[in-house]
């Protein structure tokens, strides 16, 4: 069986909801103050005649307002010292409070997409001690502590959240999953390294010839080798019972050899598996960690896929025994279908087929153009451009040229390697 990426979910907060303290006298449309100077002005003021609270909360609201335009810039580090300033100042105020609080859920947010899972786990508890009834900071919380496999606390910050805010948005769903979860899960063997945290079924340890360790370092050195990334944090990977993963994997089509979700899943290796499928597993599943960092997730499934299978097929060929057959009977899958073949309702055969397609464009691009143009056409994606557009600014050649192209070379390919029997 192929392996397949199932989406991953991204957890949203939902940040139109929440709003700023703005100042007043700014109508929307007109030009920023340059805050740094009305603070200063301010300050001079209050220095002089230090016993008006209405000065004082003009300072705090000057405050509160270049945070704003701090945090709206990116700049959450500085947002925070002068929102902190402005609490400071006027600390019976709620909204600067619930201010404060934004701009760590919002830094956290940041962090959280970096995948610096400690950092978002620290911004986020910052913001609970401004705003410790935040529904969105649990929930949030929530899907930090379950993506560093902290599942107990995972549950325990998803049920505040719920007890707070019984109607938010997915999170009795996340609830429901992790709960699921945690009897296998919490049972499991913990194997750490320095770029991997390894959770795994006592039966791994049976598997005779297999070490997991090696197997991803060699796909986090080879992989990374060609997209030249590296990511510094560790990659959760947790290995079921065959009969575990598809318990607690259920939206896993049949067809799938493994998942990625945000974590590397996969069932134990079989005694009659073939040690090089698993390999070729753990690359594939790894290929898709990397993309969804580089392209923010933006990648459309049938390119993702033949990404994956491109670095999971690097030390062998593969047949290509459905692609060769679709070639002879004119049944190849158009590109801008292909995705839709990546879905719970293909069959093996559907699916299997959209695989090899998927991996041959790649590997024509590859061969064609190199690989460094497929790391410009990931920041394509990553700067929000559709495929369509980034393959065309790329290569320099439209999609259904790019894919007429590509007809030729697969059918010269596949003449020049008949088929074994």
């Amino acid at each position: 069986m192929r392996s397949l990426l199932a989406s991953l979910v991204i957890w949203g907060l939902g940040w139109a909801s929440l709003t700023w303290a703005a100042d007043t006298s700014v109508t929307s449309g007109e030009a920023q103050p340059d805050w740094p100077a009305e603070i200063a002005r301010l300050q001079g003021q209050l220095n002089r005649t230090p016993h008006q609270p209405v000065l004082r909360q003009q300072l705090a609201i000057a405050y509160n307002n270049y945070a704003v335009a701090l945090a709206d810039a990116g700049r959450f580090d500085d947002a925070i010292i002068q929102m902190g300033e402005a609490v400071h100042l006027d600390s019976a105020s709620t909204q600067l409070q619930h201010n404060l609080a934004l701009i760590h859920l919002k830094a956290a947010q940041e962090a959280y997409q970096a995948r610096r899972l400690d950092k978002a786990h620290q911004l986020i508890t910052q913001a609970l001690a401004s705003n410790p009834n935040s529904a969105d900071a649990y929930a949030f919380l929530g899907e930090v502590e379950y993506n560093r496999q902290r599942l107990k606390e995972a549950k325990a910050a998803w049920e505040k959240a719920l007890a707070l805010d019984p109607a938010m948005k997915g999170v009795r769903e996340r609830l429901a999953q992790v709960q699921q979860e945690l009897p296998v899960e919490s049972k499991f063997e913990k194997l750490s390294q320095l770029h991997f945290d390894i959770r795994y079924h006592e039966g791994l340890e049976r598997s005779t010839g297999f070490d997991i360790q090696d197997a991803l370092s060699q796909a986090r050195r080879e992989v990374g080798s060609d997209f030249a990334f590296w990511p510094q944090h560790k990659t959760v990977v947790i290995v079921y019972s065959a009969e575990q993963f598809r318990q607690l994997r259920q939206n896993a089509p049949e067809w799938a050899g493994g998942q990625y979700d945000g974590k590397i899943r996969m069932p134990l290796p079989g005694t009659g598996m073939d040690l090089n499928e698993v390999k070729r597993i753990l690359a594939h599943e790894y290929t898709h960690a990397l993309t969804y960092e580089l392209t923010q997730n933006r990648l459309p499934a049938w390119f993702n896929e033949g990404l994956a299978e491109y670095e999971g097929w690097k030390h062998g060929r593969p047949p290509w025994l459905l692609l060769r057959q679709a070639m002879k009977t004119t049944q190849l899958i158009p590109w801008a279908a292909l995705s839709s073949y990546f879905t719970a309702a293909s069959s093996t055969q559907q699916a299997a087929l959209a695989y090899e397609q998927a991996h041959s464009i790649v590997a024509y691009l590859v061969a064609r153009y190199s690989f460094w143009k497929i790391k410009r056409l990931l920041q394509e994606v990553a700067n929000g451009q559709p495929l369509e557009h980034a393959l065309t600014a790329v290569y320099r050649l439209k999609p259904a040229r790019l894919e007429e192209n590509w007809r030729a070379w697969l059918e010269e390919q596949l003449a020049a390697s008949p088929a074994e029997p």
